[in-house]
């Protein structure tokens, strides 16, 4: 995808999905800017595609050819950050974070503060030498600024009213974890019925759906399980659970069977719960996530006395 043609392709896939350029560019850049890229007359930075294309549900991996050499600097730090929160190497991201709000485009580019608050959230901070997390209202309200420098005047009552990114869905299922750690399970429901509803209806057949689903799927069906709605909890997971087998994704494909064999046991079908245990932890196994395996066989030995290896 070369820069001369990426306004031609963002203008043809926007007008094919019937979306506005004041749609699509809200809260990213100004309408005139996006009009501009379209008709070729100004070179977008990545930062910009990488928002625009998301909100088309398209996968952003092509326009790294467009990056000048301190755009991929500033990325490439931006997925050691990620992958530092990941592997809960918290105080190497905060390092991390710093060097980042270190270059200028950090003062002035929203998507890359929207990145930072973000990923502080899941950061947590130092305090006298000691890293101590925030508490989940401080989450909440870090994220919804975030959330709110791209997409002003949102509220978890109105998702749908706005145009996505990937991004800021995640950024919303991040809020959603933060009601229900707080034992708000219904709020954080209905946030998840919305985004679910938004994933499917903005995003299917894309990549970004590929993604975004069975992360959806999973925590929504989770939450279902948990208020005792185990008939629509596994309805959800098999969504999730569909995705990851249609799309050769398989992430979070045993975490959504584990879901699926937990209301299965609530419901009375253990033999079928049992066999869908043992593919989920084989799954999970497979994936290198050995804290999953470790709460299936937990689950499985205090409730069967069974034993998984």
């Amino acid at each position: 995808m070369q820069a001369y043609k990426i306004g031609d392709y963002i203008r043809k896939n926007r007008e094919e999905k019937g979306i506005s350029q004041k749609q699509l560019c809200s809260g990213i850049c100004v309408h005139t800017t996006l009009s501009r890229i379209e008709m070729g007359r100004q070179e977008p930075s990545y930062y910009i595609v990488q928002a625009l294309l998301q909100r088309l549900g398209i996968s952003e991996e092509g326009v790294q050819i467009l990056m000048g050499p301190q755009e991929f600097e500033l990325a490439e730090l931006q997925r050691e950050i990620v992958v530092d929160n990941a592997g809960k190497r918290f105080l190497d991201a905060l390092e991390k974070i710093h060097r980042l709000e270190q270059f200028p485009q950090a003062q002035t580019e929203p998507l890359i503060q929207q990145f930072l608050l973000r990923s502080r959230v899941l950061s947590g901070y130092v305090e006298n030498g000691e890293h101590k997390k925030y508490d989940y209202q401080t989450q909440r309200q870090m994220l919804i600024q975030a959330l709110e420098l791209t997409c002003p005047e949102i509220t978890m009552d109105n998702i749908g009213s706005f145009l996505l990114s990937e991004n800021e869905a995640k950024i919303i299922n991040q809020i959603a974890i933060t009601h229900s750690e707080e034992g708000d399970r219904r709020q954080a429901i209905e946030i998840y019925r919305q985004l679910l509803k938004y994933v499917q209806d903005h995003f299917a057949n894309t990549e970004v759906n590929e993604r975004l689903l069975p992360l959806t799927a999973y925590n929504y069906s989770r939450l279902l399980g948990r208020e005792q709605r185990y008939e629509e909890a596994i309805e959800i997971a098999e969504l999730g659970r569909k995705s990851c087998v249609n799309s050769n994704k398989c992430q979070m494909l045993g975490s959504l069977l584990f879901n699926i064999a937990c209301c299965l046991h609530e419901l009375g079908d253990d033999e079928k719960c049992k066999e869908l245990l043992i593919d989920a932890y084989h799954i999970n196994k497979v994936m290198e996530r050995p804290k999953s395996c470790k709460v299936v066989q937990e689950y499985a030995k205090e409730t069967f006395g069974m034993e998984i290896l």
